[in-house]
């Protein structure tokens, strides 16, 4: 008995950090602080052509795009996107943990 008390303090507290944690990463990096893992990165930022010519439709369209949505506006929103992604599922192991030491505490099964 005293052994499941033991184990559920601890998975209590470790789910706790792994809601804990992440919620205080997300915090700094909304904040300013810290930027999130830079999964996606453009080794060769892409520049507008001025010598296409009209006739080069995925050239037209390229430039086009390049000056409406700046490349490293996409690649922060979908480093954002992998961040949050990564955090829901630290959350939600994290709440799983602690649900199970509360059940080691509470003795029910």
């Amino acid at each position: 008995m005293e052994t499941n008390k033991i184990i559920g303090y601890v998975s209590l507290a470790v789910g706790l950090l792994l809601i804990i944690l992440p919620l205080w990463q997300t915090y700094s990096i909304f904040t300013g602080k810290s930027v999130p893992a830079q999964v996606f990165m453009r080794p060769i930022a892409l520049q507008v052509n001025d010598k296409v010519s009209a006739l080069d439709i995925p050239g037209q369209i390229q430039n086009a795009l390049i000056r409406v949505i700046p490349i490293d506006f996409i690649d922060n929103t979908l480093n954002l996107a992998t961040w949050l992604l990564l955090l829901y599922i630290l959350i939600y192991g994290g709440g799983k943990i602690a649900e199970i030491g509360v059940k080691l505490l509470n003795g029910t099964k």
